[in-house]
């Protein structure tokens, strides 16, 4: 909300690059129409929109008008105008913020510059996110592990036992 506040925008969509297939992913968006919600983005410069571009160079894009900018995608209904700024984590471009306006030209350069601060915190999030995903994935797996060599012991030996059980009892089916 203290972004719409200050960026003054209708729209905004946050979408992640899948580093094996370049694919841009949405993870977050409000007031995308369903028919943008099935494009498929690639981060490349050309023929995959404003998001594409940005999320192929790691700079950010500012469109005045949407109807006379030829990289621009039609996303979201009403848009006039839109600011599109990468998601860095270092150097590496890991996703794009994009916002749009149903005005001309609302996007500034103080505009731009504050979404790339608040793209930057978003990246930041996004990364720690996953670091501790990850972390609970690896606790999880160490647990499991845990819980299976801890079994293995008991559960051999009940195996050994109904195995000479049932070895005591060759040809007395019924106590078999």
């Amino acid at each position: 909300s203290c972004s719409r506040d200050v960026l003054d925008y209708q729209h905004f969509a946050v979408l992640l690059v899948d580093q094996t297939t370049q694919r841009l992913e949405i993870i977050v968006s409000e007031g995308l129409s369903a028919e943008a919600m099935e494009f498929e983005i690639f981060a490349r410069p050309e023929g995959n929109g404003i998001c594409g571009y940005v999320a192929s160079t790691g700079r950010s894009y500012i469109c005045p008008d949407v109807s006379k900018d030829p990289l621009y995608l039609q996303g979201m209904p009403g848009a006039r105008s839109c600011l599109t700024t990468p998601l860095l984590l270092g150097d590496k471009v890991i996703g794009v913020l994009h916002v749009e306006s149903d005005r001309l030209a609302v996007f500034s350069e103080s505009d731009r510059q504050f979404a790339e601060i608040f793209a930057n915190y978003l990246a930041l999030s996004l990364h720690i996110l996953n670091l501790l995903v990850a972390q609970r994935y690896s606790t999880h797996t160490h647990i499991i592990g845990s819980v299976s060599a801890e079994l293995a012991g008991p559960i051999n030996d009940m195996i050994t036992d109904a195995t000479e059980l049932m070895e005591d009892y060759i040809g007395i089916d019924e106590l078999r």
